[in-house]
């Protein structure tokens, strides 16, 4: 019983590794852009419309807070032009299973949840397995985190 408890443990704490990445990104941007382009260039809108993650298009985009967002349809922009707050990815598009750890991680815009009307993207499987359990609990730790990262990446110290 010993040894099967040693290897969960051991176990748990691979996949923990794993499903936060470590990729190292500093705190220093507060939107999580690749190129320029938010979540990957999927469709913020789609993940509370479609339940789906959807790839936007460059022809449907927009710019807000110096993000691009790219949308699926001309009704998506409009949907998040109406209301972009409503559509953002909590945590600027970063990890939100990383973050409920107080790291700073990339995602993977797959693997992702829409929790009471809020996006939590997640860098890949084991972060959105882990994410979906006791979820309130570490979307109350990230929320503390992200208020203490933003606050360093809007004051320019990493």
């Amino acid at each position: 019983m010993t040894i099967l408890k040693s290897t969960a443990l051991v176990l748990f704490a691979t996949l923990t590794l794993v499903a936060c990445g470590k990729a190292g990104l500093a705190p220093g941007a507060v939107v999580n852009k690749t190129s320029g382009v938010g979540i990957h260039g999927f469709d913020p809108v789609a993940y509370h419309t479609r339940q789906k993650a959807t790839q936007g298009l460059a022809r449907h985009q927009t710019e807000y807070q110096e993000v691009v967002y790219r949308f699926a349809s001309e009704q998506n922009l409009a949907t998040f032009t109406q209301n972009p707050d409503r559509y953002l990815p909590a945590y600027g598009g970063y990890c939100a299973y990383a973050m409920s750890n107080g790291d700073i991680v990339d995602i993977n815009p797959r693997n992702w949840a829409v929790i009471d009307g809020q996006l939590y993207l997640n860098a890949n499987i084991f972060a959105q397995g882990l994410f979906s359990i006791g979820t309130e609990k570490k979307i109350e730790k990230a929320d503390g985190h992200w208020g203490t990262l933003t606050l360093r990446a809007t004051s320019g110290q990493e």
